[in-house]
């Protein structure tokens, strides 16, 4: 089958935060910047539905085409950037656990092996660095209001 070489990083946290809170900041693709330190630039002009594509700029990259894979109001999204060296796919979980809720980020990652050794190295570690941080920040960011 394929060749490509995988990477999967996930991050989970539970807070006391509303389903609702969590999600509103999830759609509003055009300040994902605001929780996700990684991102430089987002935008969508459609709504936040499957098939819809928006515009994502890494911090010191480049803009990428994604698209929303999976949309289910208030449960979870997925989202898929093909690329020249792989794809990069993304799925935001939210559960709730008695009063609190449990909010994932996971990221996976099939690339190519000629550039496996350079993404492992430059991005990766930026990607799975990343998760802990975004997911604490959107936490913090209803937890404020």
């Amino acid at each position: 089958m394929s060749n490509n070489i995988k990477f999967v990083a996930s991050y989970t946290a539970t807070a006391d935060a509303s389903v609702e809170d969590i999600w509103a900041i999830w759609a509003d693709i055009n300040n994902w910047d605001k929780w996700d330190s990684g991102i430089e630039h987002s935008a969508i002009e459609a709504n936040f539905k499957a098939g819809n594509s928006f515009s994502l700029t890494p911090r010191g990259g480049e803009p990428i085409q994604v698209t929303l894979k999976t949309v289910t109001q208030g449960e979870e999204f997925s989202d898929e950037a093909v690329l020249p060296f792989g794809v990069i796919r993304n799925l935001h979980r939210i559960s709730k656990i008695g009063k609190q809720i449990s909010l994932t980020h996971e990221v996976q990652a099939e690339i190519a092996p000629e550039a496996s050794g350079f993404f492992s190295k430059e991005i990766w570690p930026h990607m799975q660095g990343g998760l802990p941080e975004s997911v604490n920040n959107i936490i913090n960011i209803v937890q404020e209001d």
